[in-house]
């Protein structure tokens, strides 16, 4: 039995294998000719966006409210060809971990399409719970525990006691609007256009919510807007701040709003044992501090948020394993 997990992500698709772990981790991305052949996938697809070329098409299936099936399908299907994750004479069970906005019809519908490619079974668990998982978190005490997932395109939140998932909520504000913000600043102050991958390298260095004492600098390159001409800045960190900080106060109300519906006994365990924050943004620096100050509750971060989801996916594999293992243990006694 081959089996295989897909953490699906707007901006990100990683793929985990039992005994293997991590072995794909790159853009949610495919290139694809006129004809709907497959020319790349993942990162190498990333850079074809860049091109000139009209022939070449560039999808980002789950960026849009609207998923891209076709371009889904062509994506999954290229990932499990290029991995051999469908095999001669094996079974092949793939475990999804899918964002909250995915619903039942869609899922069900991928699901029936990876059936007829060749799965044996395919399973599907929210992106929070297995982010619950890969947090290393007990879901099945009776005691309450809180766990933020704020990634690129989701950002959800869910409380879990007794092995169940006792209240969430998703938010409509998530990474990607910090890239947006930073765009949207520059045009209107500086009359500077930049690309999207200039967006995200000034938030990865410079990305800040709190001011410094000695903040760091980056030299930006872009269009100036008024003459079309190619211009050059240097910001600080420091100018971020103003920019970004009203998405921490965006998303502190949120949370707070979310713990407020909570009944007495679950609030008092999340104020005490905190929120567990896992997703890509919460890399963004001053964060995790802002939302502690603002929500009045301890926050703490996993030690590798961007990889929690798909290391729950592994969790979950190596017990799906030792479930079987047993089950075939028991019959053969």
């Amino acid at each position: 039995m081959i089996r295989v997990g897909i953490d699906l992500g707007a901006d990100k698709i990683r793929l985990v294998m039992e005994n293997e772990g991590l072995l794909f981790d790159e853009a949610c991305m495919v290139a694809l000719d006129q004809k709907g052949n497959v020319l790349a996938i993942g990162d190498e697809a990333k850079e074809m966006k860049e091109s000139l070329d009209q022939k070449i098409r560039v999808i980002s299936p789950l960026s849009q409210n609207k998923i891209d099936f076709d371009a889904l399908h062509a994506l999954l299907e290229q990932l499990i060809y290029d991995y051999k994750v469908f095999r001669m004479f094996k079974k092949t069970v793939l475990l999804f971990s899918y964002p909250m906005a995915l619903n039942r019809q869609q899922r069900e519908e991928l699901k029936q399409h990876l059936l007829e490619f060749g799965a044996y079974r395919v399973y599907f668990e929210q992106e929070i719970w297995v982010a619950a998982i890969g947090a290393q978190l007990n879901l099945f005490i009776p005691v309450a525990s809180c766990v933020l997932n704020l990634g690129s395109s989701n950002c959800d939140i869910a409380v879990f006691s007794n092995g169940q998932m006792q209240k969430s909520s998703q938010y409509k504000v998530a990474g990607r609007h910090i890239n947006l913000l930073i765009q949207k600043w520059l045009r209107q102050s500086c009359h500077m256009q930049i690309s999207d991958s200039m967006a995200e390298k000034i938030k990865i260095n410079i990305g800040q919510t709190q001011m410094q004492k000695q903040p760091k600098t980056m030299l930006v390159q872009g269009v100036n807007m008024q003459s079309q001409k190619l211009m050059s800045l240097q910001l600080d960190e420091n100018m971020l701040v103003p920019v970004l900080y009203p998405l921490c106060e965006q998303w502190a109300r949120w949370i707070y709003q979310f713990l407020a519906g909570l009944n007495p006994e679950q609030q008092e365990d999340v104020r005490m044992r905190g929120i567990i924050c896992c997703g890509g943004t919460m890399l963004l620096k001053g964060l995790k501090e802002n939302l502690q100050s603002l929500v009045n509750c301890p926050v703490y971060v996993t030690d590798d948020p961007q990889s929690t989801v798909s290391q729950g996916l592994e969790i979950l594999l190596e017990r799906m394993g030792e479930n079987d293992a047993g089950r075939t243990q028991k019959s053969s006694i």
